[in-house]
């Protein structure tokens, strides 16, 4: 390690564009990573929310909550206990009564004594019809407590009484309302008893012909472009982590190419190949470890001057697994060098015959 060091200290203008490399790969990597973390969260916030085990939809559904339509005499019977919530979901478009500021939004309708009810942080629950909970995400275009919305162009106000915090759906921000509300914005009438859903929060199995129960991470991976945005930004993530072993790996060729006279001359003076494999790991390791830290001080500056709206989210331990992996990237790009340094022949590389 020491010659290693050493080799850096002496070197170091030319081992600050590995560096350099190095940095921008990782923030790279790190940064869209946190992307893909902050558009996985929006997807599910406010389904992680329930802590539930399952979720009951129509066997029709294909497993995909928006298209999940349960009538009263298919789930009445199974609606019994706390462990069994009745859910309705629809997507709609919420305006102030002069239309302006349209802003897209989940609806879900539940009933407030229910483990679905949402922890509010500012106001109070729904207690009577026509009002909502919002998720803290409408702020951010202006809604502010006590504040009326219209809903799909409707003539209804919904008064919005309260706030919640982590409850999006399908990346959009969560309005909570009873069922006999949501019932009278989807179907037209609160007479109309159908529900989207049955979440079970327990372990419990229960079979009902045209039902379907599925887990929760089957009605996540359901979500439509979920599995999309995920594989994407894991490819894109490999990708960048690819391109880490091969750019490390060929700087690292080129540098051995070029300090072949010097491995000559330590050969010649009885320094064992090993050792100057092992200082070439220790230069990867070094290199590696002090782009990574920089580029973690630059993601800790880039949160301080993103917008709220961008679903970026910071995932210590996913950097945790990153690092490592990139580490190991790296070192086995050194790998591609070994070859060469115990090819060395003392007498040929320092110019004799």
């Amino acid at each position: 390690m020491f010659l290693a060091f050493k080799e850096i200290v002496y070197s170091r203008g030319r081992y600050r564009l590995v560096v350099a490399v190095v940095f921008l790969i990782t923030y790279m990597v790190f940064f869209l990573s946190s992307l893909s973390a902050g558009l996985v969260r929006l997807n599910r916030l406010a389904l992680d929310q329930w802590q539930a085990e399952s979720v009951i939809l129509s066997e029709y559904a294909n497993h995909n909550l928006a298209a999940s339509t349960i009538k009263e005499e298919e789930y009445s019977r199974l609606a019994q206990g706390d462990a069994v919530a009745a859910l309705g979901q629809m997507p709609a478009v919420a305006n102030y009564e002069d239309g302006t500021e349209k802003i897209n939004v989940q609806v879900f309708g539940l009933d407030w004594d229910s483990f679905l009810a949402p922890n509010l942080v500012e106001g109070r629950t729904v207690q009577t019809a026509h009002e909502a909970v919002a998720d803290k995400r409408l702020q951010q275009k202006g809604v502010k407590l006590g504040d009326y919305l219209q809903l799909n162009g409707s003539e209804q106000l919904y008064q919005i009484v309260g706030f919640t915090e982590d409850n999006s759906y399908f990346t959009q921000p969560v309005l909570f309302m009873t069922l006999e509300d949501f019932r009278e914005l989807k179907y037209g009438s609160s007479l109309v008893k159908s529900i989207s859903a049955l979440v079970v929060k327990d372990h419990q199995k229960i079979e009902e012909a045209g039902l379907s129960q599925i887990s929760m991470s089957d009605l996540v991976n359901n979500i439509p472009g979920y599995q999309a945005q995920v594989l994407t930004f894991n490819f894109m993530i490999g990708a960048m982590i690819l391109i880490t072993f091969l750019v490390l790996g060929i700087f690292t060729y080129i540098i051995t190419i070029q300090k072949t006279h010097l491995y000559g001359i330590m050969r010649a003076q009885g320094i064992a190949s090993g050792q100057i494999i092992a200082s070439i790991f220790w230069q990867i390791f070094i290199l590696s470890a002090l782009g990574i830290s920089l580029a973690v001080l630059a993601l800790l500056g880039t949160q301080l001057i993103l917008p709220a709206s961008m679903p970026f989210y910071s995932d210590w331990s996913s950097y945790a697994g990153l690092t490592v992996l990139i580490i190991l990237m790296s070192l086995a790009g050194g790998l591609l060098s070994i070859h060469r340094v115990l090819k060395i022949d003392p007498i040929t590389a320092i110019g004799g015959e």
